[in-house]
């Protein structure tokens, strides 16, 4: 096979014997604009092999030593080729030749003759080009006419849809109308209700707005004459026990006196202690809504009502707000169950559906009323402010209840909505060494982390004076004490548990996953043993109140530096 790129390639098929000929056709070929991609072959197995090429014309020799002409012919039929054929033969009767036209041969040339075999070439070439667009054109007329059957029948079709839709508007029309009569005049009558509703929801929210003013104020009373009858009283005798102190220069019962003080001055952190928890427990704010409502079923037995809180969950994702809002009205709730339900026992549950809402649900299983029966009215003003603070928080509030069969509220917020409480702005990191009282020996550097200045100044003398610390800087929050510990790397850390943007437990955690050889040692204001065995669950070596300070830090440091070296 001979190939060369020419402006017109032509595939064909040499049916031939003579080398000489064969190259006499391409010549002529070449010579009128084409360049023939070609195969020869003269026998009819090769011819046959050749027919599964794609060709574009075939070029008969009439007679051959094992083939011939009129075989080729029938096989091309037998096969079902539509490839044009050129008979060329050095001699051959007219009867024959009639017939090689009749068998399907396209034209007939003598090779003595070939001057008009490129006419012949393009005439055949042409006559398939014709062919081939008339079959195309065939086919495409057979398929538009298939499709515009189609689109006739789906017309009609659609026509006889549109027809019977039109009859069914017709009629839901004409029963529209009819509604929309009937609905105008129910409309009307909506919305006068709507508009008494609305007059007693707005004379609703104004009793609301005038007792939540007189719950305040009575609170205030109520707490103004605890904070005068009780703390008052205590830090005055306080004051006067110091002047009794301060009047003698040694009195013989000093001794008597600062133990009289101690009492005191202990009597109101307890007091205030109780104060705060009853206002705002710590907890809330530092480990969570769940932590608090646990803390709060601690807190009911004193009240008369055993509390059993059951959580799905450890932790909320609540913005403060809302938990403050949540605790509140779970607590009224349960103080609802003390005053109405005559029943000792109650159950908070706790879950999370689909991690979407909140659901808090109190159960009791006391005397029960008939909701039914209640009025927005005649609802009793508890009820009415949690419902009020459960919708004003996108919420649903629900209430089931029967006579002798208990009570049981459902109080459900979304989470979607809910976003962390920013951090608090922290100051710049002070970072300042307090010089060291330690000489000559080792000096373990400590760091200091509590939000309360005074006390931390405090912390600070309590620490300068203990031969061999050195109190290198100072943090105010957990934040702060963290980046301080990775920083400085501490030998001792004095952690206050309860501090803003992060809280000395998880601040412990995070301290001592990075430096687990750090000693730490918390300090808190709380007396819940619970809260110091969290401290020591998150790796402190101590845990000691902030009362007893003055006595216990001194010996937890000894014992925590003995972790590593005898002691100072």
């Amino acid at each position: 096979m001979d190939s060369h790129h020419t402006r017109e390639s032509l595939r064909i098929l040499i049916v031939e014997d003579r080398d000489t000929d064969t190259e006499l056709i391409l010549r002529l070929l070449r010579r009128n604009g084409y360049e023939p991609i070609w195969t020869r072959v003269d026998t009819e197995p090769d011819f046959l092999t050749a027919l599964e090429q794609p060709l574009d014309l075939i070029l008969l020799d009439a007679i051959l030593p094992q083939f011939s002409a009129m075989r080729a012919l029938e096989l091309l039929r037998e096969h079902q080729r539509d490839v044009p054929c050129i008979v060329i033969s050095g001699s051959i009767g007219e009867e024959e030749a009639v017939a090689l036209m009749r068998a399907g041969a396209a034209d007939y040339l003598m090779k003595d003759r070939l001057g008009r075999f490129p006419q012949a070439v393009r005439h055949v070439m042409e006559q398939r080009r014709l062919q081939e667009e008339h079959r195309r054109a065939h086919k495409a007329l057979i398929s538009l006419n298939e499709e515009l059957e189609r689109r006739i029948a789906a017309r009609t079709a659609e026509l006889e849809r549109l027809n019977q839709d039109l009859a069914r508007e017709l009629a839901e029309r004409k029963q529209i109308e009819m509604l929309l009569r009937q609905h105008e005049a129910a409309l009307e009558r909506h919305v006068a209700v709507r508009t008494a509703q609305l007059e007693r929801s707005h004379a609703r929210l104004s009793r609301l707005a005038s007792q939540l003013t007189l719950v305040e104020q009575r609170e205030r009373k109520r707490l103004a004459s605890e904070l005068h009858d009780y703390l008052a009283q205590l830090l005055v005798v306080t004051k006067l026990k110091l002047h009794q102190l301060r009047r003698e220069s040694a009195p013989t019962d000093a001794a008597a006196i600062v133990r009289d003080i101690e009492s005191y001055v202990d009597q109101a952190i307890t007091y205030t202690r109780s104060l705060v928890a009853q206002l705002s427990p710590t907890v809330l704010f530092t480990h969570g809504l769940v932590a608090a409502l646990k803390w709060l079923a601690d807190y009911m037995p004193a009240r008369g009502l055993r509390v059993r809180v059951a959580s799905e969950v450890e932790h909320v994702p609540l913005n403060e707000d809302h938990a403050v809002l949540l605790f509140q009205s779970v607590r009224e709730l349960l103080f609802n169950v003390v005053k109405h339900a005559g029943t000792s026992d109650a159950v908070v549950t706790v879950t999370v559906p689909e991690g979407r809402a909140l659901s808090i649900t109190v159960q009791d299983q006391g005397a029960g009323f008939d909701p039914d029966s209640m009025t927005e009215g005649t609802m009793r003003f508890g009820l009415l402010s949690i419902r009020e603070r459960v919708e004003g928080m996108g919420g649903a509030f629900r209430l089931r209840s029967s006579p002798g069969a208990g009570t049981e509220v459902e109080l459900s917020i979304p989470l979607s909505d809910q976003i962390a409480a920013a951090p608090q702005q922290r100051e710049e990191l002070r970072t300042e060494t307090v010089p060291s009282v330690s000489s000559g020996a080792k000096s373990w550097r400590v760091l200091v982390a509590d939000d309360h200045a005074l006390l931390r100044r405090e912390l600070v003398d309590i620490l300068s004076a203990i031969k061999g610390l050195e109190v290198i800087a100072e943090a105010q929050d957990g934040g702060q004490a963290v980046e301080l510990a990775i920083a400085l790397q501490p030998d001792l850390i004095l952690m206050d548990v309860n501090m803003p943007v992060l809280d000395g437990i998880q601040a412990t955690r995070t301290i001592l996953a990075r430096h687990p050889g750090t000693r730490i040692i918390g300090v808190t204001v709380q007396t819940d043993s619970g809260v110091h065995a969290r401290m020591h669950a998150a790796g402190a070596v101590a845990s000691i109140s902030k009362e007893l300070v003055h006595s216990d830090l001194e010996p937890a440091i000894r014992r925590a530096l003995q972790l590593v070296e005898p002691a100072i």
